[in-house]
């Protein structure tokens, strides 16, 4: 077809291979060093509005402004950090002294199951009874290794301290002067910008701005929401692990398509199983709960700023932990927003369908 013939141009596929093989060996190294920067930048898209009302409303130089905002929201956020770190530690410790005991509560959960289920059809071969058994106690065995080495693991990260007060440092600094300087910057881009395209860079800046400030400040918005909706949720039912289940259904409620039923279906169907029927039920009220909050809120806040389909989404998201790491499930959607921006400025042009 003409569109292919147009689009694989020879010049095009080198790029192209030529970015593939870039990311395949520097990726994981290219990802932590931009990982300060990269949230540096989220940071200062994020507190512009503060410090443009500062800036206008009470007449502060710009330096001021930005010097004001990072040190009032710096440090409530520094304190909220160090309060939810406490409780996130103290849980992950007890967590991880239990996991034996939830094992084996688990496990005599599926035995009397069985029974029940051997009971109602005598002719259940005792052979299938033993398989189910043993998979699940190799499953449960699994999980929990699995369990304890990431515990282990966010830990670890305590241990780090130093690598995290200087990423800490350099996310600060950065943040001050892409916020101060911000006009500078773009201005200093566009002076590497042919004259023939100016226009184009323009739109592309503006577009890119539009796009990721809607971006960043919605998921933003939203994470913070779907978590503390959750956490007093879990802390009214009485949950024992809720700051670590907050963040988690938080977080996953972020990722597109997938959402926090893939923890609440399953949380669901074992209170069922144990005979907690209150427990599911409010569990069920809670995933109905956060996500009429989502319907409800999501659209207001993001709007159609983005414009990406969730699976575009979903893909950046997967790509780009595939290539950064943990890393690239921001800075996927991130590029896919820039990538966006390029097409919609004419700065990268595609050609048109045609199915001949």
């Amino acid at each position: 077809m003409n569109f292919f013939r147009e689009l694989l141009t020879p010049k095009r596929v080198i790029v192209f291979v030529l970015l593939v093989l870039f990311l395949v060996f520097f990726s994981r190294k290219l990802g932590a060093v931009l990982l300060p920067f990269i949230i540096a930048i989220s940071f200062a898209v994020i507190l512009e509005p503060l410090i443009g009302f500062l800036e206008r409303g009470l007449r502060l130089p710009r330096a001021v402004a930005v010097l004001a905002t990072l040190v009032a929201v710096g440090g409530l956020t520094w304190y909220g950090v160090v309060l939810l770190i406490g409780q996130l530690v103290g849980q992950l410790i007890d967590l991880a002294s239990l996991l034996p005991v939830y094992r084996e509560t688990i496990a005599e959960m599926t035995e009397d199951l069985l029974g029940h289920l051997q009971a109602l059809n005598e002719s259940l071969p005792t052979i299938v009874s033993v398989n189910i058994q043993t998979s699940v106690q190799d499953f449960l065995v699994t999980l929990e290794d699995s369990t304890k080495d990431l515990i282990n693991r966010v830990l670890g990260m305590f241990s780090g301290l130093p690598s995290f007060l200087l990423v800490s440092i350099i996310t600060l600094v950065a943040t001050y002067f892409f916020s101060r300087d911000k006009e500078l910057i773009l201005d200093t881009f566009m002076q590497f910008v042919p004259t023939t395209s100016r226009d184009k860079a323009l739109e592309f800046r503006r577009k890119l701005s539009v796009d990721l400030f809607g971006y960043i400040k919605g998921r933003f918005l939203m994470l913070i929401i779907s978590t503390v909706i959750t956490a007093v949720g879990l802390v009214l039912i009485g949950t024992r692990y809720w700051v670590i289940l907050a963040i988690v259904i938080g977080i996953i409620d972020q990722i597109p398509v997938i959402g926090p039923g893939i923890i609440f279906t399953p949380w669901v169907a074992m209170s069922v199983i144990a005979g907690d029927i209150n427990r599911a039920v409010y569990l069920t009220i809670l995933y109905f709960v956060i996500f009429a909050a989502r319907n409800f809120a999501e659209p207001k806040i993001m709007g159609d700023s983005v414009g990406l389909h969730p699976l575009i989404m979903l893909l950046a998201m997967y790509g780009g932990a595939v290539f950064f790491g943990v890393v690239g499930l921001v800075l996927g959607p991130v590029l896919a927003i820039v990538i966006r921006a390029t097409t919609a400025a004419g700065l990268l042009k595609l050609p048109p369908y045609a199915d001949k």
